[in-house]
């Protein structure tokens, strides 16, 4: 355990004062912390010191085994909590995290829904929808649970702006947030959760039809206003189906309802095929 020097006068350590790491990796440390203030590669640390990438890592190798910054994985480090240095707490918020790893994009899907209050329910993994290609689409980095989504660029509209450890995050807005789950069900596990966020939608503040159906209209996919209406309907939203006319915005066709079950019965005014609960459902509210 490394030992911390007392506080000076202004109550911030020295961090060239600092035991147990040379005094030439002090100042690279100084010098790395107060260019990058957050997440660090070999090739940034290299840009800072004017070295080799090689050389980048090795430099991040040598302060993780001493201490002084975490691998979150291959190649990507965080400084330690700053409350080890300076005694100001600084750990970064997985936000943060994922928009530097995985950005541009935006937080969607799950964290959204309950970024926007719209769940209950206990989801701990963050969702992100990115516009980078991406192999590993569930990775973890240090103790967070990533979920990734490669989006089109033409897909990256609908978002709010948060801050998270002084750091602009754009999150989709609640209207987009339930379009981008009607888009795609299996973001936050299948259409029965897309209607129960969908219900806490409508009953909400942020309960907007004509951007809700601009917003499937800009995103490009005819199955989400055959979702939508269908799930309308079985909620009894006769007036604003037919006030804005949703049946003559499907495609034609057949789409699949809920990817993440066994999709075997028609539902021909949607063009959907639907699980037999749900097509029960459906026949009852008609």
């Amino acid at each position: 355990m490394l030992k911390l020097p007392k506080l000076g006068k202004n109550g911030i350590i020295n961090i060239m004062e600092l035991k147990g790491i040379g005094a030439g990796y002090r100042r690279k440390l100084t010098k790395v912390l107060s260019a990058l203030k957050g997440l660090m590669t070999p090739e940034l640390v290299s840009e800072v010191l004017g070295v080799s990438p090689q050389e980048g890592g090795r430099i991040l190798s040598r302060w993780s085994r001493q201490g002084w910054v975490k691998r979150l994985k291959r190649g990507v480090y965080s400084p330690v909590a700053i409350d080890d240095i300076t005694g100001e707490l600084t750990t970064e918020d997985p936000w943060v995290v994922g928009d530097k790893l995985f950005g541009p994009g935006y937080i969607g899907g799950f964290s959204a829904v309950k970024h926007w209050d719209f769940s209950e329910q206990i989801f701990e993994t963050v969702t992100y929808l990115t516009t980078k290609k991406v192999k590993d689409r569930h990775p973890v980095i240090g103790e967070t649970r990533f979920h990734l989504k490669t989006i089109g660029y033409q897909k990256k509209f609908g978002t709010k702006t948060v801050w998270k450890d002084n750091v602009k995050i754009l999150v989709s807005d609640p209207s987009k947030t339930i379009v981008d789950i009607l888009d795609d069900p299996s973001l936050v596990g299948g259409m029965r959760i897309v209607k129960d966020i969908f219900t806490e939608y409508l009953e909400s503040e942020f309960f907007n039809i004509k951007l809700l159906i601009s917003y499937c209209e800009k995103i490009g996919n005819k199955t989400t206003f055959k979702r939508l209406g269908f799930l309308m309907e079985t909620m009894g939203k006769y007036k604003e189906i037919a006030k804005y006319r949703l049946e003559q915005k499907i495609s034609k066709g057949y789409s699949t309802f809920d990817s993440l079950m066994e999709n075997t019965l028609i539902v021909r005014k949607w063009g959907l095929k639907v699980p037999e609960n749900w097509k029960k459902e459906y026949d009852r509210k008609k």
